[in-house]
């Protein structure tokens, strides 16, 4: 048994799972749109430590995430299979932002509401360019790995889809709903310079 580490949320994993099957079994704030197909990217993810007990990055993950990007630690979480025992930690960029603008809105004592605006804006850039520097090569590999209609309509499970879009967002306002002070604290939020699967395998 391994223990997965989403967003400062402790989880059991098994060896051979996907870090985004064992995320949305536990509701962790991360993105999931393309049901495993490596395509949405939503589930992209910044791996703090542990990253020796995952699968090396796959053809999805070298079509979109540029090698720089991969030596810093970012992986899609809908390829990355655990094949190790150990303790592996990750930060969602779904929930990278997301702390990040909540910081903005409820800044911590003493901090002014400006100070996450310039890693937001760096994150978002430095995304939007790996992504326009790859194209349009990295449309065309999807293409070819998962097919036209897979691409274009990616969801297989729908139900499941939309039931764990809920447990997320329950998730995600009971977190909020704690103190204030007390849970900003207890997050750590990544330097902008840091930029960095749903069936079961």
């Amino acid at each position: 048994m391994s223990t997965l580490i989403i967003n400062d949320v402790s989880m059991e994993a098994k060896v051979g799972e996907r870090m985004l099957n064992v995320a949305r079994r536990n509701a962790a704030h991360i993105g999931f749109m393309c049901d495993n197909a490596g395509t949405c990217q939503g589930c992209r993810c910044q791996v703090l430590t542990g990253a020796e007990h995952l699968s090396p990055p796959n053809e999805a993950e070298l079509a979109w995430i540029p090698a720089a990007r991969l030596a810093e630690g970012q992986r899609l979480a809908c390829q990355a299979i655990i094949h190790g025992q150990g303790e592996i930690r990750v930060l969602s960029r779904a929930e990278e932002l997301r702390r990040l603008v909540f910081a903005m809105i409820a800044p911590r004592a003493g901090e002014s509401r400006l100070n996450p605006i310039a890693p937001l804006v760096a994150i978002l850039g430095q995304t939007s360019l790996d992504q326009l520097a790859r194209f349009p090569g990295n449309v065309f590999a999807s293409l070819v790995r998962v097919g036209p209609m897979r691409f274009a309509f990616p969801v297989i499970d729908r139900d499941r889809l939309f039931s764990d879009v809920q447990r997320v967002v329950r998730h995600v306002r009971a977190t909020a709903a704690q103190p204030t002070g007390q849970k900003l604290r207890a997050i750590p939020i990544l330097r902008a310079t840091s930029d960095a699967a749903p069936n079961e395998s």
